[in-house]
């Protein structure tokens, strides 16, 4: 056992070349065809289970590796059941895990496995490896490919006190002991009567049978099964009624408090839109239920605390079969719409109208009219119209669509929003913001395990900033935030992760529960659809020679509402300068750096650039922008000066740049820049001093070393200007 332990361990990776995935397990022990089946997450320890073809592991939520129990392949036969006599052939056969269920009332593992007809067993949930008790009961589907969906809720005698363990199993025809198997139960969990049919009665029980003349014509695929408000479901894909050739997916029911399941009913459930075709996307693949956030509660009439099913659906891959493409939609439903449409159903047909349909079950007879004086929405059936096939299905549009299948889905609640992350047939982990009853959009795409399809079964650790992600041969322990790798407020917000906002004072993306103070102001922490950055859109002036101080306005947008100190801080040259900032009604003002303080402009270059940011005695920078220093002395001749961004001009008889011709360029001719505001009558390089020929009509200037020259030539100045030039040549 150790030794594979250690084995096991080996190959628990810390990261994966996503940095979402932050640890995975695989069993490199395994055989070729032992893949994963079922992850189960215990909600209050953290502990994962693992069901797997022959094998059931137990990790810590860390995913290392405290068991590992074989359980195949086992020595089994279809035609016999548990105690085979001895005339029958069994061969090995390999046990696929078909259920994993926590059974948290008695801390237990529920297992179902394939062999010997579907039976189950129950471990301790500390320790698998103890206290196993093996129940003699068929419960599962007894080969590989057909489906099976096991949980517990309330349930017979006395829910919600006592809970049973819903099942739906699709009928499989290799074997005679499958007809002893009902297509959904419900099963004791009971010690005394562990995983028998919780209540039976002579032609009623917690029960229903695929009838024997359709059981091979009619075949149910179980996807999801989950208990809501005195009720639990099955969702499922079936031919849309005997002798059809074409499939839809159904919402299957019973009543918590009932014996007898009267109160049987299976409705259609369309998600029809965009890109669905004829039948829109007919098949659930996968589905969860969970909450809603405020936004999309609000757009589906229900409360944050009302139940939300999310279910992924595909299109059919040709119009007569249940394997499903790759055009992909999800769908939303409250359980408030599905449980009134149930309601619409139930009293059609109690009024006498229509059939009951279910013929797969029971041959289908007309409606009877009753004389109930209401049927409500918790209504649990009578002995007369069950089981009920209602005609009027649950609908809903596509909030998204994919060409990418969709594998599984989990939802969760963040602030208001309403998050979705759905697994893919290609491995992927997808991220979706749910904001309407209609529309969602995908913010995100990770890749877990490249071309593996994700398992149905996706869960959250116990804080809910992890999921559990399992593929073929991999779990995944997968990060759903990364605010921290957006540097700024634009980068995290243009993210559009519903987790991240940025944190105006702390000046980082954050989750809301990370950032201080946050629910003092909205401007503390901005998400991505409540409100913009905080940001500099104008500093006068926005730029200064680097010899002289100024005050700066800053004008500020989203300015939050702030006590103490601020300041201004000029970074540049790894050289950091803080001046004090007054507060504005439009931001605040502060004074540049003391002249001898700043760092020199670099050789060669004409300015250097700061980040001027604000900030508050405590904290960091919370909004920033560019600020330039510039020097116009470093220009040498007149037409860089004028041609520069910067605010120069040129004086011609002093032949130097200056930003302030009133103290340098007195009484002298000026050549004003072109960036310099205002009206000027000599802007820019055409008013520069030139030289244009020489006496001799040559364009050469040729004075021996050492010699003085007096030379005419004829320059232009905005007219013609005739001087002596005196030339200088160096040694």
């Amino acid at each position: 056992m150790w030794r594979l332990l250690l084995a096991l361990a080996a190959v628990i990776n810390a990261a994966t070349t996503s940095h979402d995935v932050v640890r995975s397990f695989s069993d490199p022990q395994a055989a070729p065809m032992s893949l994963f089946n079922h992850l189960v997450v215990d909600r209050i320890t953290g502990r994962v289970y693992i069901g797997a073809v022959n094998r059931i592991y137990q990790l810590s939520s860390d995913l290392e590796v405290a068991q590992s129990i074989v359980t195949g392949p086992v020595n089994d036969s279809a035609l016999c059941t548990f105690d085979c006599p001895p005339n029958f052939v069994k061969k090995p056969a390999d046990n696929v895990n078909k259920a994993l269920v926590i059974d948290y009332a008695t801390s237990r593992l529920i297992t179902c496995g394939s062999v010997l007809q579907g039976l189950c067993s129950v471990r301790n949930l500390n320790n698998i490896s103890h206290d196993v008790r093996e129940v003699r009961e068929p419960v599962v589907a007894n080969n590989a490919s057909a489906s099976t969906v096991a949980f517990i809720a309330p349930g017979p005698p006395n829910p919600p006190m006592t809970q049973v363990m819903y099942v739906g199993v699709t009928f499989t025809g290799n074997s005679p002991y499958r007809s002893e198997v009902p297509t959904v139960s419900s099963r004791s969990l009971e010690d005394d009567r562990l995983f028998m049919i919780a209540r039976t009665a002579v032609t009623t029980g917690t029960r229903v049978f695929v009838n024997s003349l359709m059981r091979e014509q009619y075949p149910i695929n179980y996807v999801y099964g989950f208990s809501s408000e005195g009720f639990s479901y099955f969702l499922t894909t079936q031919l849309r009624g005997v002798g059809s050739d074409t499939y839809y997916s159904k919402v299957v029911r019973v009543c918590h408090d009932d014996e007898n399941y009267y109160s049987y009913t299976e409705i259609p459930m369309s998600c029809t839109g965009e890109g669905g075709g004829n039948f829109g996307y007919n098949l659930v693949q996968a589905a969860f239920v969970g909450k809603a956030g405020s936004m999309l509660a609000s757009e589906l009439g229900i409360t944050a605390q009302h139940d939300v099913l999310f279910a992924a659906f595909s299109q059919s891959e040709s119009i007569n079969t249940n394997t499903p493409s790759d055009y992909s939609a999800l769908c939303v439903y409250s359980l408030k719409a599905i449980r009134r449409k149930f309601m619409q159903n139930i009293k059609t047909c109690f009024s006498g109208n229509g059939s009951r349909g279910l013929d797969f079950i029971s041959p289908s007879h007309a409606c009877i009219g009753t004389k109930l004086q209401s049927i409500s929405e918790d209504f649990c059936g009578l002995d007369v119209n069950t089981p009920l096939g209602g005609k009027q299905p649950v609908e809903a549009v596509p909030v998204a669509i994919f060409k990418r299948r969709l594998t599984a889905v989990v939802a969760t609640v963040t602030g208001d929003y309403t998050v979705v992350f759905a697994g893919t047939a290609e491995g992927h982990l997808k991220k979706i913001v749910v904001e309407s009853a209609t529309s969602a959009f995908e913010y995100g795409d990770i890749v877990v395990d490249e071309r593996s399809p994700v398992n149905k079964d996706l869960f959250f650790d116990t804080q809910l900033m992890h999921l559990y992600v399992m593929t073929e041969r991999k779990v995944s322990k997968v990060k759903v935030q990364e605010c921290s790798v957006y540097k700024s407020c634009l980068t995290c917000l243009g993210a559009k992760d519903p987790y991240c906002g940025w944190c105006s004072l702390e000046n980082k993306c954050s989750l809301r529960s990370d950032c201080q103070d946050a629910a003092k102001d909205p401007l503390y922490w901005i998400s991505y659809r409540s409100g913009r950055c905080t940001t500099i859109t104008q500093v006068t002036p926005n730029q200064l020679q680097r010899t002289t101080a100024r005050t700066l306005d800053l004008h500020i947008e989203n300015w939050p509402t702030l006590n103490g100190q601020f300041f201004c801080a000029f970074t540049a040259l790894d050289r950091t300068l803080i001046t004090n900032a007054t507060m504005k009604p439009y931001g605040v003002n502060c004074t540049t750096p003391r002249t001898d303080s700043l760092p020199p402009i670099p050789a060669g270059q004409h300015h250097f650039t700061a980040k001027l940011s604000v900030r508050t005695t405590q904290g960091p920078d919370f909004v920033a922008t560019n600020f330039t220093f510039f020097d116009c002395n470093t220009y040498s001749s007149c037409t860089q000066c004028v041609s520069s961004f910067f605010p120069c001009d040129w004086c011609v008889d002093g032949h130097r740049c200056t930003h302030d011709t009133a103290e340098n360029c007195r009484n002298d001719i000026l050549v004003t820049g072109v960036s310099r505001m205002g009206p000027s009558y000599r802007s820019g390089p055409g008013f520069c001093p030139t030289i244009n020929s020489t006496s001799d009509g040559t364009n050469e200037i040729l004075v021996p070393s050492g010699v003085k020259k007096g030379n005419k030539s004829k320059s232009s100045y905005n007219r013609p200007i005739y001087s002596p030039n005196e030339v200088r040549m160096p040694v």
